[in-house]
C-alpha cells in the first residue's frame, strides 16, 4: 500500500480518525530541519550575494566572510527567516507526536540565533543544546548495548555502529564550533572563522544523520500513528471501544 493511498470511509464516519504513516512523522522530525537549514544556506549563497559581501566578523568590522553564519541565515535575513519558522511549525507537531511514545523516549534537538551583545548567551545556549544532544545520543547507543537489542538484530547492529561513528563525528565537529569562532574573532582570522562555518553546517547535517538513523529502526516495527476521535457522552469521554462494550480501551 502506497502511503498516499486514500482509503474511502463511511460518511459520516462512526470514529472519526486519520493515520499518519510513521515516514513522514522520520522526515518530519529529523530531516526537514536540516533541509530547510540548507536550503536557506543555499538561497543565500545563490540569491543574495550582495547581503553576505556586506556581511562582517563582530568584533573585526573590516574582515569580510564569503560563507554566512547558520544564526544569520535562519534567524535575521528574509524570505529565509520566515522559511526556517515554517519548517519548524511543521516539525514541532511531529516531534511532540514522537515524544509521546514510550519507545521514542529521547527526542531530536534542532538549532540557534546571535549578535554582538549576546555573544556570550549564544554561546551558552549552544553549550546547553550541544549537552542535550550528546546526553540524548549517548543514551540510546548505551541502552541499545545494554539490553542486548544490538546483537538481536544484525541491522541495528551495524546501525549501532554508524551512530557511534556519526556521534564521534558530531562530537569533534562541536568542538571545532567552539574554538574556531572565538580564534576567528580574536585575531579577525577569515580562515578560521570560514572552519567555523564549516563545523557548525556539519553539525546540523550530523544531528539529522543521527536521528534518522534512530527513528528509521523505529520505522521498521510501527507503521505509524492512529489518531482517533473520542465520542462524548453526557459530558463524560468515552473511548470508541467502550461504545461495543469494553470497560477498559485497549
Amino acid at each position: 500500500m502506497g502511503i498516499f493511498t486514500i482509503q474511502p470511509v463511511a460518511f459520516p464516519a462512526k470514529t472519526p480518525g486519520t493515520f499518519l504513516p510513521m515516514c513522514w512523522l522520520i522526515f518530519l522530525v529529523a530531516y526537514l530541519p536540516a533541509l530547510a537549514c540548507y536550503l536557506c544556506i543555499g538561497s543565500t549563497l545563490i540569491l543574495q550575494r550582495d547581503v553576505i559581501s556586506n556581511y562582517s566578523l563582530s568584533e573585526c568590522p573590516h574582515i569580510k566572510s564569503s560563507l554566512p553564519p547558520i544564526s544569520y541565515s535562519i534567524g535575521v535575513w528574509e524570505p529565509q527567516k520566515l522559511a526556517w519558522l515554517f519548517a519548524l511549525m511543521l516539525h514541532l507537531p511531529a516531534r511532540i507526536i514522537l515524544s509521546m511514545h514510550s519507545d521514542c523516549a529521547a527526542s531530536p534537538s534542532s538549532a540557534w540565533t546571535r549578535s554582538s551583545a549576546f555573544v556570550h548567551a549564544h554561546a551558552a545556549f549552544f553549550g546547553i543544546w550541544w549537552g542535550a544532544a550528546m546526553w540524548s545520543m549517548g543514551i540510546i547507543i548505551h541502552l541499545q548495548r545494554l539490553i542486548g537489542q544490538k546483537d538481536n538484530d544484525p541491522h541495528i547492529h551495524r546501525m549501532w555502529w554508524v551512530k557511534i561513528g556519526i556521534m564521534t563525528a558530531f562530537f569533534f565537529v562541536s568542538v571545532g564550533v567552539s574554538i574556531f569562532y572565538p580564534l576567528s574573532q580574536l585575531h579577525c582570522s577569515i580562515a578560521a572563522f570560514t572552519i567555523f562555518c564549516l563545523c557548525e553546517y556539519s553539525v546540523v547535517g550530523l544531528n539529522a544523520a543521527f536521528w534518522g538513523c534512530y527513528l528509521t529502526e523505529i520505522g521498521r516495527e510501527y507503521e505509524g500513528f492512529q489518531v482517533t476521535a473520542m465520542r462524548s457522552r453526557k459530558g463524560t469521554i468515552v473511548h470508541p471501544e467502550m461504545e461495543k462494550g469494553n470497560h477498559c480501551p485497549p
